[in-house]
Parts: structure tokens; sequence; C-alpha cells
């Protein structure tokens, strides 16, 4: 019976020193002045997990999936889109490093404007398979992304794994 009890003992101790895994999807918030200058601030809600996409001519690669949204009221439901002021656009910077493969770099995201309730754009984060530690800033404009520029930054670390 002692055996069993020093046998526990060891595997109890030697289970400090076992790292552990980053998550494979993180959500995050960032907050954001509004680049409508009669508009009030927001936050938006970015969750980032691991996933693949095809590279222009290429096979499914792992990749950094990004989506989300904000706290924005949504325009009214109808036939045609309510007129006003109230438009914008929107374009995604991932900028990366995988500890695993020493590897870094930046994605940018396909460019959305004239949206009423801006969202994320379609991204392509081809980082390879490890942990990677990223910075993601969503550029938010009035119309188009780069009218009066307002910048929310967020950062996290997944694992990118091969599915």
């Amino acid at each position: 019976m002692a055996t069993a009890g020093a046998v526990a003992t060891a595997v109890i101790g030697m289970g400090g020193g076992v790292a552990s895994a980053a998550p494979t999807s993180t959500t995050m918030h960032c907050s954001s002045q509004n680049p409508l200058f009669w508009a009030p601030p927001f936050t938006w809600t970015v969750t980032a997990s691991s996933g693949e996409s095809r590279p222009p001519g290429g096979e499914l690669e792992p990749a950094i999936l990004l989506s989300g949204g904000n706290e924005l009221p949504a325009p009214p439901a109808g036939l045609f889109p309510s007129l006003g002021l109230d438009w914008y656009g929107t374009q995604v910077l991932v900028d990366w490093h995988n500890r695993t493969t020493g590897e870094s770099g930046r994605s940018v995201s396909d460019q959305a404007a004239w949206q009423q309730k801006p969202g994320i754009p379609v991204n392509r984060t081809w980082t390879g398979t490890g942990t990677v530690d990223f910075t993601v800033t969503v550029q938010t404009g009035g119309g188009w992304w780069f009218v009066n520029t307002q910048n929310a930054v967020c950062q996290g670390t997944i694992d990118v794994v091969r599915r």
C-alpha cells in the first residue's frame, strides 16, 4: 500500500512541470472611438479561431480565422436601406508571430464600405501550425475604412492546429 501512495505522490509532483497548451480560439473585446463625430464610441467583439483557409491557387493551409461584430445598433429592416449619414467602412490588420516556427507576418483583410452596421470583413491569416501571438487592429472609418479611421486593438494567443 505504501508503494501505491509513493507512485501517486510522484505522479502528482511531476504534473507541475507539464506545459499547458494555448486554446484554439479566444474571444476579445476592444474599444474604438466612432469615426462619425456625432455617434458614440463602441466596442468590437472579435473571435479568433484556429482553422484552415485556401491561399490563391493552393491547398488548405492552417490559419487564424476571425469573426465578430460590435454593439452599434442594426439599421431598421425594410425593402430599402435607410437613408442617412450612418455609413461605415472597415478593414482588419493582423500582426502575428508563430512562437513554434519563429515566423512572423501581417495580413490585411478585404475592405468593406458603405455598411450601416460594420462587421469583420473576410480575412486570411496563414500562420502555419503552432502557438501564435497576434494583434488584431480593426480599422473603422466613415463610409470607407480610410476616412477618419479609428482603431480598435485586441491581442491574443492561440494554438493553430491542422484539422
